[in-house]
């Protein structure tokens, strides 16, 4: 298969549903794109003609991805959105579009005049590039391209540079947005005369749903959310000592599972692997609160992203490895300890640009 044609992620054929309605020209230029700070409340809108497609990291079971679309969706509004997703079936539970597609050669049938790539930490090697080639296609008609709110990793390989697709979007899109500072540091040192401004995290700022943490009982909460990670098992086993101490400071909580990730064949993003693991470890004879969060099935069916924002804002403290559970709480007010593995940047990045809104108390332990 020419790399062109493969996919953004791994995913399932899915034919989307395509409408003939009129489609209009975007009604916006660079209204947000290249400030070094950018107004996370500020909203776009298109109108509801405009014709408008998001491609990102959707649909492969990460709550945290699904997050950025609807702040996405939010941010540039239009009434005839088509969104990529993996599993339709499952990004449809989160928002609202006039339809979905899973391959790139389907934006030629859809035809959008304005795509959106965000999803999270999409900015690596090589999902990064095979994004902008499906942008690339779009330039080619004419639609406003807009690169919103990425993280991005470090990108060394030769053929990133010297792609020529790639220059070309990156120098074209309308606005071009990356989520912290590091993310901005890297593009740079891409050398394609591109700087791009930051976002920091604007999902942070979405209502929680308070629906099922409305069914807690009261008391003292930790809410813990561990990867299933093989490097984050091992690094649970190296800090026996550490994580004890840390621990004690909650033995009167009651513990609530925050699973945010379950990918369909990718064991190390199961956070409730994740959480088995770490309870096996160290949460032995302690009470669970809301069991069922680890039941695939319901899972499935009753978490959202704000939901999951809900219960976090719940909890008296929370103890994570997953970056928007962090940035639930920080919306949320609630303190926090970001536990990683010490080769691990990606918390330190929120801890870096959004320290100022955490709640008091926060922190975060990193594992050697």
């Amino acid at each position: 298969m020419d790399r062109d044609e493969q996919p953004l992620e791994r995913r399932r054929r899915w034919p989307p549903r395509v409408s003939q309605g009129n489609v209009g020209a975007c009604g916006h230029k660079n209204q947000f794109g290249d400030e070094k700070d950018v107004n996370a409340n500020e909203i776009v809108w298109m109108g509801s003609e405009v014709r408008t497609a998001f491609i990102g990291s959707y649909g492969f079971g990460n709550l945290g991805d699904e997050l950025c679309l609807i702040e996405a969706l939010e941010r540039f509004k239009t009434d005839d959105a088509w969104v990529f997703s993996d599993r339709p079936e499952f990004t449809s539970r989160f928002v609202k579009a006039q339809g979905f597609f899973t391959e790139r050669g389907q934006l030629s049938t859809i035809k959008p005049s304005c795509v959106v790539l965000g999803g999270g930490g999409i900015g690596f090697w090589p999902s990064l590039r095979d994004s902008l080639h499906w942008m690339h296609d779009c330039l080619g008609w004419g639609a406003e391209c807009h690169i919103h709110n990425i993280g991005v990793g470090k990108i060394t390989q030769p053929e990133w540079i010297s792609d020529k697709v790639v220059r070309e979007v990156i120098t074209k899109v309308a606005s071009f947005t990356v989520r912290d500072h590091i993310s901005r540091w890297l593009v740079l040192e891409w050398g394609f005369d591109r700087d791009p401004g930051l976002t920091f995290y604007p999902e942070r700022t979405l209502e929680p749903d308070m629906s099922l943490a409305e069914t807690l009982p009261d008391g003292p909460l930790l809410g813990v959310s561990i990867t299933g990670q093989n490097v984050m098992k091992e690094a649970l086993r190296r800090n026996r000592h550490r994580i004890d101490q840390l621990l004690q400071d909650f033995k009167y909580h009651s513990i609530l599972p925050i699973v945010s990730t379950l990918q369909p064949g990718e064991p190390e993003e199961d956070d409730i692997a994740g959480f088995n693991n770490f309870a096996e470890l160290y949460l032995s004879g302690r009470q669970i609160v809301l069991p069922e969060a680890l039941d695939r099935t319901w899972w499935h069916d009753n978490l959202t992203p704000l939901r999951l924002k809900g219960l976090v804002a719940k909890c008296d403290f929370l103890l994570s490895q997953r970056k928007h559970n962090i940035l639930h709480a920080i919306g949320a007010n609630v303190p926090f300890i970001a536990i990683h593995p010490s080769a691990d940047d990606s918390l330190v990045r929120i801890i870096y640009a959004l320290n100022h809104e955490a709640a008091p108390r926060s922190g975060f332990l990193s594992l050697p």
